[in-house]
């Protein structure tokens, strides 16, 4: 759907991926820790020898009263800790190459569903494309109505998220490339047992959003 948006910061004597040896690095969710694991095994780590990935839902708070040395942050929580100088910056996937390169955010559907309704299918992305493409050219609209209804407490720190993400992508980046990408980064760290190649051939199909792309030209 758009390119990088997460950010992974550390504490201040962690100046980049390959110092999370023999650390521990916390994430919020379930899932996010293959985020982790990918950029571990890109400059040569082991996720499941040389650092600790741990689940907490508290990982924001635990990483700023240093009870572990890193974290996976997700907008807005980067901008909240560029803003207040917690920790470091290690890799901004927005901006710091080879992740920028990249999508981070993916529409899925159920397999049964997308063949039996591939009408339906196609509304849905074409719906979420267009939001897309409203987060891109009207960021201050749309946070004003997702702090409105309840979505977002903080405007400033989801707005500036907003407005660095950049949404536009979704026509620009190859979709293929980006799953070839990670499933080599996961199937090195052990996150999957499939390659690369047959995680696309059995699970991905393009179809849809190549048809928006060249009916939503923009």
């Amino acid at each position: 759907m758009h390119g990088g948006c997460y950010e992974l910061f550390g504490s201040t004597s962690v100046r980049s991926v390959a110092e999370l040896r023999g650390r521990t690095v916390a994430v919020s969710t379930p899932g996010r820790h293959a985020f982790v694991a990918a950029m571990a095994s890109y400059v040569g780590l082991d996720p499941r020898k040389d650092l600790k990935i741990v689940l907490t839902p508290d990982a924001k708070q635990q990483f700023v009263e240093g009870k572990v040395d890193a974290v996976l942050g997700f907008p807005p929580e980067p901008q909240e800790f560029r803003a207040r100088k917690t920790g470091r910056l290690i890799v901004n996937t927005t901006a710091d190459r080879p992740w920028s390169q990249y999508f981070c955010c993916f529409a899925t559907g159920n397999r049964d569903f997308v063949r039996k309704y591939p009408v339906a299918t196609k509304r849905v992305l074409r719906a979420l494309v267009k939001a897309v493409d409203i987060c891109a050219a009207e960021p201050d609209k749309v946070v004003r109505g997702l702090v409105d209804r309840g979505f977002l407490k903080d405007h400033d720190y989801s707005l500036q998220a907003l407005r660095e993400i950049p949404y536009r992508r979704w026509r620009e980046y190859d979709s293929a490339d980006t799953i070839r990408f990670f499933a080599l980064r996961m199937h090195e760290a052990g996150v999957i047992k499939s390659s690369p190649q047959k995680v696309i051939a059995d699970g991905m199909d393009w179809r849809f959003v190549n048809e928006l792309k060249r009916e939503l030209k923009g």
